[in-house]
């Protein structure tokens, strides 16, 4: 008899628990939960205590005061009951939810680059070290056919061990304090004393969203020198500026079916300009401005940046080489007046050619090897301005001379990214119209406005709800979106082969949308500009896959040549981390049209969003360091590209 209370009391209680069930599905129905992600709710903790019996009148049992000695003690377990304090395998009791496990924890060492030899002791590190090349490579081992761990920028200073003799570096080779070697006689200038730097670049700006402060270039064939010239250098520069404008233009016409515009007789040198103080030279941007330039990267394979002939200097004789420099160039370019005031003997004959007559001599001009004529619409990185020689000069991050009048400060475009609180959880997006509304839905069912949301703005999402036939999603702090405003990520899997403590990073093509991961926890996201189209011979697509980041850079700069967008330089892209050829992850500076696609390939990000990356993934770059690049046991971020 017992037995079948029992049977039925448990029926009962099924019964009720499967209406209870019914009632919250059906009360959920318009409602579209959050996904929690790595980090999951804590579930409910529940315990079945024991209730009276109910008797077939409905009345409750009483409970007696003494034992009756013939019935069982009650104290006792009841070897026909289940005792409803522990789990059973009756339906309508729960085992107590397990424990939650301990996030898991990544190795102390992940991320940090391993060379092969020790780090040398901080003691063994006497002598002074300074970066003389525009790019000094750091090698594993003092081996020139050893892998390279990274590199130094110009400029940079650091203390160094004593010479090691090794192949491929006759001068020697010097312990870094993070580990690697560098060679004194590929670009480390090495001695007793901090060896002197005339001039220095501006260092990296670290700590900012931008690594150096950028200007455009508005003149057509602006020469970029490795030191600042002479008035007479710059008067032979302008003469060899006309004739390349005057192909310039030949070569516009024939692009465009026309004739070649005419001649001038001979170019006329243009005037020296006149000085312009430092705190009185332009900075203000042309009126037609000039269009932002898509981003194309070069190939990591060699060094991010030429070596300069004339940097080329490995001791405190740099400066002496530099001045015998002047001094050639000075005495050729007086050889040079000479045979200018020859050729203006013979001037009248000139002057009967339609073709520009070039100087009569070369003239071997200061001028910077890797980017010696710059283009309208180039990109150079800055530092202060220089008054010298008559004129004020913009000094680039990479040593070069700019006149002030042919280059104007830039205006640096930003986009955020959103760092993502402990135990963030889908959904989440950006606002992708031009301003959405923000609602609140009042105790009538009457919607009310209480404020705006821009374009590109981040929004922390809750659940999805219909009101009145149109669907809105309501945020974490109780508001509502129309869901048609906005542009969500979709969560994603922790892909195979990783562990559960590894950093990823995955990217959305159709989405636009960036989204950092720790295992399977979301920890950072932002809107990207990926490849444009292009067209059939030329696509600028992003390709898909699944890659590791093999190097980082501070900056590197990034040139070509496209059919559709002409010759384009940009020195110094800011937090670029390469992953596949010449495609990376990088900051723009140049535009915000983060959202839709624009690039020549890489993923483009807010330069702000690409240095939180920059410092997220692996390898993580070593102190001084200008660039990193992985090796065995010290992997990069996976990255993973899909549609």
């Amino acid at each position: 008899m017992r037995t079948m209370s029992t049977r039925l009391c448990a029926s009962l209680v099924v019964a009720a628990s499967i209406l209870a069930l019914g009632c919250d599905r059906q009360g959920e129905a318009r409602a579209t939960p959050r996904t929690d992600v790595g980090a999951k709710r804590d579930p409910a903790a529940s315990k079945t205590t024991s209730q009276p019996a109910v008797l077939a009148d409905g009345a409750k049992s009483a409970t007696p005061t003494e034992p009756d000695p013939t019935q069982p003690d009650p104290t006792q377990p009841d070897p026909t009951q289940v005792d409803p304090t522990q789990p059973g395998d009756r339906p309508d009791e729960q085992a107590p939810p397990p424990e939650e496990p301990a996030p898991p924890v990544a190795p102390a060492d992940y991320g940090v680059i391993k060379p092969s030899l020790p780090l040398p002791d901080p003691s063994a590190l006497t002598l002074h070290g300074l970066a003389g090349y525009e790019v000094v490579a750091i090698h594993d081992k003092p081996d020139g056919e050893s892998s390279k761990l990274g590199y130094l920028r110009l400029g940079t200073r650091l203390m160094v061990g004593e010479k090691q003799s090794g192949p491929g570096c006759p001068k020697g080779w010097h312990a870094l304090p993070q580990g690697g070697f560098a060679c004194a006689s590929k670009g480390l200038v090495v001695g007793d004393r901090a060896p002197p730097l005339p001039n220095p670049p501006p260092a990296a700006h670290t700590e900012q969203a931008l690594p150096y402060d950028y200007a455009y270039v508005k003149r057509w064939n602006s020469p970029m020198w490795w030191r600042v010239p002479t008035p007479e250098e710059v008067t032979a520069a302008e003469a060899i500026r006309a004739t390349r404008e005057q192909q310039r233009l030949a070569d516009e016409a024939a692009a465009k079916g026309l004739p070649p515009p005419a001649s001038p007789s001979k170019p006329k040198p243009a005037e020296p300009a006149a000085p312009v103080p430092p705190s009185k030279a332009t900075d203000d941007a042309p009126k037609d401005g000039g269009s932002a330039l898509p981003s194309v990267d070069d190939d990591d394979d060699t060094e991010p940046a030429n070596k300069s002939d004339a940097n080329k200097s490995d001791t405190a004789k740099s400066d002496a080489n530099k001045s015998d420099a002047n001094k050639s160039d000075a005495a050729k370019s007086d050889a040079a007046k000479s045979d200018a005031s020859k050729s203006d003997a013979s001037k009248s004959d000139a002057s009967k050619s339609d073709e520009p007559v070039a100087p009569a001599a070369p003239i071997a001009l200061p001028l910077k090897p890797e980017k010696s004529w710059l283009e309208r619409g180039f990109y150079i990185s800055v530092g202060e301005k220089i008054a010298e020689e008559g004129r004020t000069w913009w000094h680039t991050a990479r040593g070069g001379y700019v006149d002030v009048t042919h280059a104007y400060k830039y205006d640096a475009k930003d986009q955020a990214g959103i760092p993502l609180a402990e135990g963030a959880t889908f959904p989440f997006g950006f606002v992708m119209v031009d301003t959405t509304k923000v609602f609140d839905l009042q105790a009538d069912g009457k919607m009310t406005a209480v404020g705006t949301l821009e374009k590109r703005a981040f929004v922390d999402l809750d659940e999805e709800i219909e009101v009145a036939g149109k669907t809105y999603m309501t945020t974490v702090d109780g508001h509502m979106v129309r869901k048609a405003d906005l542009r969500m990520a979709d969560p994603q899997p922790l892909p195979k082969g990783l562990q559960p403590w590894e950093r990823w990073v995955d990217v959305s093509l159709e989405k636009q949308i960036l989204v950092a991961y720790e295992g399977e926890r979301p920890v950072f996201t932002s809107l990207v500009s990926t490849g444009k189209k292009g067209s059939a011979d030329e696509p600028f697509v992003t390709p898909t896959g699944r890659w590791r980041i093999r190097s980082k850079h501070i900056s590197t700069t990034m040139d070509g040549n496209t059919a559709s967008d002409g010759n384009y330089s940009i020195q110094d892209v800011p937090w670029t981390m390469f992953f596949e050829g010449s495609y990376a992850l990088h900051g723009a500076f140049w535009h915000q049209g983060f959202g839709r696609p624009r690039s020549h390939g890489c993923v483009n990000l807010g330069p702000s969003a690409a240095r939180w990356l920059f410092y997220w993934t692996t390898p993580f770059l070593p102190e001084g360091w200008h660039g990193v690049h992985a090796h065995t046991g010290s992997p990069g971020t996976t990255v993973i590209v899909r549609q």
